[in-house]
């Protein structure tokens, strides 16, 4: 089936006529629609938390991972983002890290910038495996290298923090302001949090350095 497909059949056998089974982007749309049909019916304020589902609900949801599974498996990559989202947040299955990191995996090494931020979250957090800010780092790397916002500002916060890399404070406001240009106001706070930090230890050093005080200091030039 794939051979033909790769010669641009994509409905019926040339030979028997019979039709060929739904091709990766088929199944990605077949339970696409079954997905938002589900989740409209079951989180219509879109809170990303989902109930039991009633039981054709489950038996239509069952229905939609398998397509995706298949779609994934057959090499699209926004069916194993989608495999992982569902798994990740436990939508109509029960929660499962490993799942969800396995199809993560796929489409992140495949590219998929979403993919890769997601890992990089699991591998921060340790959502299923031990915590390692070295393989949280690499695949924010990969997408803040593809302008992901998110992944820019998680790696401003490592080195903000010191998280598996030295500590910077030059390199986390670069990145910082990097990820707000990019259009992520999650890291707005941090920044402020970052520049008031900047600030005091300038002025603790002239403290220092002037041997007056604090409040002395504050408001004064040269």
């Amino acid at each position: 089936v794939s051979e033909l497909r790769a010669r641009g059949v994509s409905e019926t056998c040339p030979l028997c006529r019979a039709a060929l089974p739904p091709g990766p982007e088929k199944l990605y749309d077949l339970a696409g629609r079954v997905f938002m049909k589900i989740a409209r019916a079951v989180d219509p304020n879109r809170t990303g938390t989902w109930p039991a589902l009633s039981a054709s609900q489950q038996e239509e949801m069952n229905g939609a991972i398998v397509m995706l599974q298949e779609a994934m498996d057959q090499g699209h990559i926004l069916a194993a983002r989608s495999i992982g989202d569902i798994y990740f947040w436990g939508k109509g299955v029960a929660q499962d890290y490993e799942r969800a990191m396995a199809a993560y995996k796929v489409g992140a090494e495949a590219g998929d910038v979403g993919c890769q931020f997601a890992l990089g979250i699991m591998y921060y957090k340790g959502r299923g495996v031990a915590v390692d800010y070295e393989q949280a780092r690499a695949w924010f790397e990969k997408a803040a290298a593809q302008d992901h916002p998110l992944a820019v500002g998680m790696l401003g916060s490592m080195y903000h923090q010191g998280h598996g890399v030295t500590p910077s404070w030059r390199r986390a406001r670069e990145l910082y302001k990097r990820a707000i240009e990019l259009g992520c106001s999650d890291v707005v706070e941090a920044m402020q949090i970052l520049t008031q930090n900047i600030q005091n230890t300038f002025i603790d050093q002239r403290v220092e350095v002037h041997g007056t005080s604090r409040t002395d200091i504050n408001g004064k030039c040269g």
